[in-house]
């Protein structure tokens, strides 16, 4: 169990750590001379019923409150230390502040420096400390009031600890290894070392990870968890890990890297549900300068209000964290927001979207999305997208965003109704059958506009659906066509009894060229004799064959002959049986093949080879259609 000390500076956190364990968590020489804590300090025991416990002791003074913040993101239990003599001041209610924030649930309150006091202030400060946790996580916590001096309380309040180690619910194993990082150094005969909490997942020796947000490749040379070696780690640990790789140096890391396996990128933008303390004398105004916390990060940013330009004290809303530096975050991370001078902390929430849009205004869409997302249920978040998202979602995406391993992803998908359009998007049935109806109408309405087109090609169908993946479009596509409800006639899309339509005069013109033209498929007539055999102007009957070809009916591969479908495959039959056994013809051969004549098998071949079936080499074709 990882517990964290929490109070004010000079409360006797470092001392009551040494007194139960029995090591100076002050390692710092400055720490030595100005006897106060400055950065975090680290301490294990191990408890009488076998448990391993983790002293996480943070610094009580204001000016290196962010060393706190790095401290207790990831602990499993707090242990609010609150001296007698003093009673409740303004770092033990921020520090429970940040707590409460973060969303630790389990602890414990120690009243210290009771050789101080007689047993009236001892009560005082009892009292105090009770109005001060009510209505937090600690309201119903037992006060354990304890010397370092004298040794009074000090085995009753490690029994109790002993007890919680016991009773601490284990941080479930799911998830992408992720470690964040609060201090790294170099040890003789083994190299870079980095330290901190494990959030999630597990690791082992030899297993590759990325250091983020640089995504330097690095690999596990070593383990340490609770200050003793190991050969694998998992969430709720305190880790130190031994690194090796390529490209690694020491002045790449820092306080607040990830170490990981999520293959999720770097944010400058993230959607949260922001909470402002009660305790805030005005509300939080739209893009308010602020300092963000989040595990052992630190970095700038601004706020920006989603609803409402302002969240009022004590209240909760939609916003996004605009950040001056990019971090990696997930959804269902914590953090804390301070105000810009950092002289106190104005609120806190839950990461919703690590991947926000640009902010522009916020459309309710958007805000509707953004609720229905749940930070700690991946499989209620996945299913109320589905059925809110009329594209589908992106599961490589809400993968990282969630941190989930491919298997656990899987698993959720068993339990959701959905359609896997591929490996990356999956949509629900009934947007798969409002997006059918959807492209129909469309596709009705463009056939409407242009009823002297044959069909429309595949980007232009696109056009008609813009902000549809193009995995959607073809699982549409595919469905229409199995139906019915769409047809494709060379590279066009068109819907049944649609496209190129010959009006009754027309439709009686064609009828009488057709057995003309048939009469000798490989060889039709010239346009001018056939409108000749017709008693038909050329000019006018050249319209409507023009029409006829629009509607499939007819193929005119050279300019003056018009010929049947089935007689343009027979000629490309006949290039195959002209060739030699490389796949190359003359215009001789093609001609001997046809029986078409020279110039009329000149004009076909120059046909094919705009058509791709052949190519032009010298005085040769080469058959390239496969």
């Amino acid at each position: 169990m990882i517990i964290a000390t929490a109070g004010h500076v000079d409360h006797g956190k470092t001392s009551l750590v040494h007194a139960l364990t029995g090591i100076d968590t002050d390692r710092l020489k400055e720490e030595k001379q100005r006897g106060l804590t400055i950065d975090l300090g680290f301490a294990y025991t191990d408890a009488e019923t076998g448990e391993r416990l983790g002293f996480i002791d943070v610094p009580g003074h204001i000016r290196f409150i962010n060393n706190m913040l790095a401290g207790v993101s990831a602990i499993d239990f707090a242990l609010l230390v609150i001296a007698a003599d003093d009673g409740v001041m303004p770092q033990t209610r921020e520090h429970l502040d940040v707590l409460q924030l973060l969303g630790i649930s389990t602890g414990i309150i120690a009243l210290t420096k009771i050789d101080r006091c007689d047993e009236t202030r001892v009560n005082e400060a009892s009292d105090e400390i009770r109005r001060l946790t009510e209505n937090t996580f600690l309201a119903d916590a037992e006060i354990f009031p304890v010397s370092v001096i004298s040794g009074d309380g000090l085995e009753t309040l490690k029994m109790a600890l002993d007890i919680a180690a016991e009773e601490v619910e284990r941080r479930a194993t799911a998830g992408h290894f992720r470690l964040a990082i609060d201090r790294r150094f170099s040890v003789h005969g083994s190299g870079i070392v980095v330290t901190g909490s494990v959030f999630a997942g597990q690791t082992t020796v030899g297993e590759n990870l990325v250091l983020m947000p640089g995504a330097i490749p690095v690999r596990v040379r070593g383990l340490h968890t609770q200050n003793q070696e190991a050969d694998e780690a998992e969430a709720g640990d305190r880790c130190a890990v031994n690194l090796t790789g390529t490209k690694l140096d020491i002045e790449d890391i820092h306080r607040g890297n990830w170490l990981t396996d999520n293959p999720g990128e770097s944010t400058l933008r993230a959607d949260i549900n922001l909470t402002i303390l009660g305790s805030e004398a005005r509300a939080l105004s739209h893009w308010t300068p602020v300092h963000v916390h989040t595990a052992a990060n630190h970095v700038t940013g601004r706020v920006a209000v989603l609803e409402n330009n302002r969240i009022e004290p004590g209240e909760s809303g939609l916003a996004q964290i605009v950040l001056d530096e990019a971090i990696n975050l997930c959804s269902g991370d914590r953090l804390v927001i301070r105000d810009q001078a950092a002289l106190r902390t104005l609120g806190g929430g839950v990461v919703l979207d690590p991947w926000s849009p640009r902010r522009g205004r916020a459309k309710p869409e958007r805000l509707e999305k953004l609720r229905l997302i749940n930070p700690t249920s991946p499989s209620k978040s996945l299913a109320s997208q589905l059925e809110q998202s009329s594209i589908g979602v992106d599961l490589e995406r809400f993968a990282a965003s969630f941190n989930l391993r491919a298997d656990e992803l899987e698993t959720l998908l068993v339990d959701i109704e959905s359609i896997k359009l591929d490996d990356h998007r999956v949509i629900s049935a009934v947007h798969v059958a409002q997006a059918i109806k959807k492209l129909v109408e469309h596709l009705d309405d463009w056939h409407s506009q242009h009823s002297s087109k044959p069909g429309l090609p595949r980007n232009q169908v696109a056009g008609l659906v813009k902000q549809w993946p193009v995995v959607m479009l073809e699982h549409v596509l595919k469905q229409l066509m199995a139906s019915g409800e769409l047809e494709q006639q060379g590279n066009l899309y068109k819907r049944p009894g649609q496209g190129v339509q010959l009006n009754a005069r027309e439709q009686a013109t064609l009828e009488k060229a057709i057995p003309l033209i048939g009469d000798d498929p490989l060889k039709p007539p010239v346009l001018h004799d056939l409108a000749k055999s017709l008693d038909q102007e050329p000019k006018a009957l050249e319209k409507v064959l023009a029409q006829a070809v629009k509607a499939d009916m007819l193929v005119r591969p050279v300019k003056n002959r018009f010929f049947l479908p089935e007689a343009i495959s027979e000629l490309k039959q006949k290039i195959r049986e002209a060739a030699d056994n490389d796949g190359k013809l003359t215009v001789q051969q093609y001609r001997d093949a046809t029986g078409i004549g020279r110039n009329l098998s000149i004009e076909m071949l120059e046909y094919f080879d705009r058509q791709g079936v052949t190519r032009r080499i010298g005085d040769q074709r080469q058959i390239v259609e496969t």
